[in-house]
């Protein structure tokens, strides 16, 4: 519109499973590595985002222009804790910089806390130092083992302040995809 890309935070349902493979094709291998923890290939990305189980999961993308440019996955464990859940987040090389991990970061641990999550784990290299400064906005306990690092976030119980910070990004999420279909049919 005026040269300033638009900007859209929302969830992600199971109908934006070819966004989200698409967007995980456009990762450097580099940014492959740090998310999945070793080098991987297309047909790994094709059978991970087949293998989603989007009823276990909170999702939050963020659309640029129309285009899912990072993604942000809460999945709670298999081991019956219904309160601990683990996150994973990408967002595209280009993308990087530009503040959309930590809106992606605040907008699901937010939701994950209104659901009854206390605590949120990220594992990551210990020299991902993206996702490193990234977790430390959030003030996460940090354990390291043989160059792997454990960060748990507590979230703390939901109250009014969250019930409202959800409500906000909800409204915002509306007006914001609002501007975009408008900005779709102009085009």
């Amino acid at each position: 519109m005026y040269g300033a890309p638009m900007l859209v935070y929302r969830r992600l349902w199971p109908t934006d499973s070819t966004a989200y493979a698409d967007h995980l094709a456009r990762l450097t291998p580099e940014q492959r590595y740090y998310r999945f923890g070793g080098y991987v290939d297309e047909g790994y990305l094709s059978g991970k985002t087949k293998n989603i189980d989007w009823f276990r999961c909170i999702t939050f993308g963020c659309f640029v222009d129309g285009v899912l440019r990072g993604a942000v996955f809460v999945i709670r464990g298999h081991n019956g804790w219904i309160d601990e859940a683990e996150l994973a987040i990408t967002v595209e090389a280009e993308f990087e910089g530009r503040g959309i991990g930590t809106g992606l970061m605040r907008r699901v641990v937010t939701l994950a806390r209104n659901r009854g999550v206390r605590r949120v784990t990220l594992f990551c290299l210990s020299d991902n130092r993206r996702l490193l400064a990234l977790a430390h906005k959030f003030d996460p306990k940090m354990q390291l083992d043989h160059g792997e690092a454990e960060l748990t976030v507590d979230l703390g119980l939901p109250d009014q302040m969250s019930y409202a910070e959800e409500a906000f990004g909800l409204m915002e999420t509306t007006v914001g995809s609002f501007f975009e279909q408008l900005g779709a049919k102009a085009a």
